[in-house]
Parts: C-alpha cells; sequence; structure tokens
C-alpha cells in the first residue's frame, strides 16, 4: 500500500513539472499567431515611421507584445523609378513599438549601445546575431 501511495505521488509530481515547465517554456517563446489586423497594424506602423523610405513595402516578424511595448523584426524595400530595371533600397532592423511610436537602433557605433538600451535582454542575443547575418 506505501510503495502504490509513493508511486501515485511521484506521477503525480512528475505531470506537475511537465505541465509547469511546458507552460514556462511556451512564455518565452514567439507570440501566438496574430489576427491579420494586428499584424497589419504592426506593419503600418513601421512602414510609415520606421523607414525614410517614400513608399516602403515591410514585412514584420514580431518577438514579443507586451504592455507596453512590442519588438520585433523588421524588413523593408522600397523600389525606385518606373525604368525596367528600377534600384532597390532595402533595410532591415530590430524595432520597438510604443503606442504609435516605432524606434530602432542606430546604425554604426551606436547600434549596440541601443539594442542594450531599448530591448529586453533575452532578445540581445538573437538581434545580434540577425544585425550580423547569422
Amino acid at each position: 500500500m506505501g510503495q502504490t501511495i509513493k508511486r501515485i505521488g511521484f506521477s503525480a509530481l512528475s505531470v506537475l513539472v511537465l505541465a509547469c515547465g511546458t507552460t514556462a517554456c511556451g512564455a518565452a517563446s514567439e507570440p501566438d499567431a496574430l489576427a491579420d489586423d494586428q499584424q497589419q497594424a504592426i506593419v503600418d506602423l513601421v512602414q510609415d515611421h520606421g523607414t525614410d523610405f517614400t513608399a516602403p513595402s515591410c514585412q514584420v516578424e514580431v518577438f514579443r507584445i507586451g504592455d507596453p511595448a512590442t519588438f520585433g523584426w523588421a524588413t523593408c524595400t522600397e523600389t525606385q523609378g518606373p525604368g525596367p530595371a528600377p534600384a532597390t533600397q532595402a533595410a532591415s532592423f530590430p524595432f520597438k513599438i510604443t503606442g504609435d511610436t516605432v524606434q530602432k537602433p542606430e546604425d554604426g557605433d551606436r547600434y549596440l549601445k541601443d539594442v542594450h538600451e531599448m530591448f529586453p535582454e533575452d532578445l540581445w542575443s538573437a538581434l545580434e546575431q540577425r544585425h550580423r547575418g547569422a
């Protein structure tokens, strides 16, 4: 009887640990799929306030949606000129959205410092790898 109770207790503990572990892992992963209108609102903000392009076309990957900020990575392009071989500009950058404000790190020597000031520590490594093209 004592062995049976120990086995049941161990099994219950194992299930509890597994459930808590799964929940903890899920909390650190990418957000659930966004509704189309939520995704479009983020794309619109990045296109309107995240680039200097006249008519950008951006794709965004959202890393985390939180209160008060949303964090992600944008890849934007702009085609210039109506000719058969128009020149294309491109930019790829991390972003932080707070309200209607889009922030992104400065280029050059300031980039890493800005990443550390603007983004949560658990995103730094991923942002640095993306910036290097890894």
